[in-house]
This record gives structure tokens, sequence and C-alpha cells, in this order.
């Protein structure tokens, strides 16, 4: 995680960090661009190897990460984001989050976040598993219309008499429940899914595979992610790999010398991706 805080205030977006990324394409969101950086700085883009997280992940973990990376973050200069910012809605309907939102008020205005888990967005409400619907004043923007389920950042703002209103939301499709990693399709899942069985089976030989999602600077059609292997006493062996939801490429690199193969739609189904890398293993 970084060692110094970084300035989100909403609605500028005058003090977010620039984002490390990929090819041009919409810009994000404020709210999508401070849950993006959430997610990098509790590490939730990485899938470690079975030997380095034996007990796999679980979304009280993926939850707990989240809150020590506030940690890390600013809403306003020399205040917290950690002591803005809640996982559960309780904190809303019970007051605790107005409540905290008029204490800071004397220091100067700021909003309060909400992370949300949701099953189905449907904007305003957000749908939980076992919970009512979470309404807000606004928009809850999702940036693409791939299923759920999702992570949910939520804005709130304070009122005079010290309750709050939940006022917009950017929705973030996930792998899935137990592991935070943003998704642009479900194709993104199927090839994360996919790079998890290589993990286990690649464990069993006492090999360590990581998976990681490149953090994105935009909202373009393709998702980077970085593959290591790693043996005992070998030199660790990088794959870079791109998954392009348009389909534009039709060569294993797309033109791209940094990328070693690029998945779309026809090689996903033909078993083209499949076999690259059983190859690329064997070497």
């Amino acid at each position: 995680m970084p060692g110094a805080r970084h300035i989100f205030r909403l609605p500028s977006e005058a003090d977010l960090p620039p984002l490390s990324g990929d090819a041009a394409g919409d810009v994000p969101s404020v709210l999508e661009r401070l849950l993006e950086g959430l997610l990098d700085a509790a590490g939730a883009n990485v899938i470690p190897s079975p030997a380095a997280a034996p007990d796999g992940s679980n979304i009280v973990d993926a939850f707990a990460g989240l809150r020590a990376a506030s940690k890390y973050f600013e809403v306003a200069p020399g205040i917290s984001l950690a002591d803005h910012f809640w996982t559960h809605a309780a904190a809303f309907h019970t007051g605790a989050l107005g409540k905290q939102l008029a204490q800071t008020a004397r220091l100067g205005p700021v909003q309060g976040f909400l992370a949300l888990y949701a099953t189905v967005v449907s904007s305003p409400l957000l749908y939980s598993p076992n919970l009512p619907p979470f309404r807000v004043q606004g928009m809850i923007e999702t940036g693409t219309d791939v299923g759920g389920p999702y992570l949910a950042l939520i804005a709130c703002e304070g009122r005079p008499d010290g309750t709050a209103d939940a006022i917009s939301g950017f929705a973030l499709p996930l792998f899935h429940a137990q592991r935070f990693v943003p998704v642009r399709s479900e194709l993104d899942r199927d090839v994360l899914r996919a790079l998890e069985h290589l993990q286990v089976s690649l464990d069993a030989h006492g090999v360590d595979c990581t998976v990681q999602r490149i953090r994105p600077r935009t909202r373009s059609a393709v998702t980077m992610l970085n593959v290591t292997l790693s043996a005992p006493g070998e030199i660790p062996r990088p794959f870079r790999l791109a998954i392009d939801l348009a389909g534009a490429t039709s060569s294993a690199s797309g033109g791209d010398a940094s990328v070693d193969f690029v998945v779309n739609h026809r090689n996903w189904s033909d078993g083209g991706f499949v076999a690259w890398l059983e190859k690329s293993l064997g070497r």
C-alpha cells in the first residue's frame, strides 16, 4: 500500500491520482476512480497462488481489506477516508453515518461513502441478499452492461439535522463474491476462472502462479492481466494477457509487443487460448 495519503474530494476530480493504464476509452467517473483506487490499494486486483494464500478468500476478508485500505486516503486535507467509510448499510439507516458527517462538518463539508455488495443493480436501487433494497436519490452508474455481483460505492451527504442522504453511486461488476476483482465482461470472468483452475493445477506441481489485473485508466474494451509463474530454483516467467471484449484484434499479440496473447470470444470458444496456454507452459 502507498505510504502517502491520496486526496479524493467529490465532485472535483482535481485531486485524484493518475491511473496507470490501458488504451483510450471513456473517462471513468469520480466514484469509479475512487472505488478502483480502494480496490487496488486493498490488493483486490491480485489473485495470489494457493501456496501464498492457502485459506483462500471470502467476502469478510475482502471488505476488511477495503477498510484497511481506506486509511491511506483522505476525503479532504487532514480528514481520513477511514472515518467516513462504511461497508454496510446499517450505519446509514441507524444514523451513525449522518452523525459522523455532522461532526466533521465543523471542519468543513465532506461526504461519506458506503461500499455495498449487490447482486442486482436497477438504478436507483441496489439489491443485496437477505437485505431490503438500498435506494439512492440520483443514479447508480455501472459503466458496463455485465451482470452481477457488484461492489457499489455510494456517496452520502449530511443534512443540517444530522441525518444523511445517499446521493449517487457507482457499481463495479466483480469476479465473484469472494474475490473482489473488477471485471468488464463475462469473458473476463471466464478467463479468470480458468486461471484460478490453472493456479490449483500448478500448485500441485510446486509451481506458484500469481494473477494480477492491471488497474485501468479508462473504460476501454480491453482488460490487461499479468500472469507470473514461479518454480523453485527457476527465474519467474511472466506473461501478459489482454482480454479483448470487442474482438478487434485477431493476432496473438494484437500488434502490442508487451502482450503475449489476446483473448477474445472466438479463441476462447474454439479452445485457441487454452491451446496457447498449454503450449506456453510446456516451454
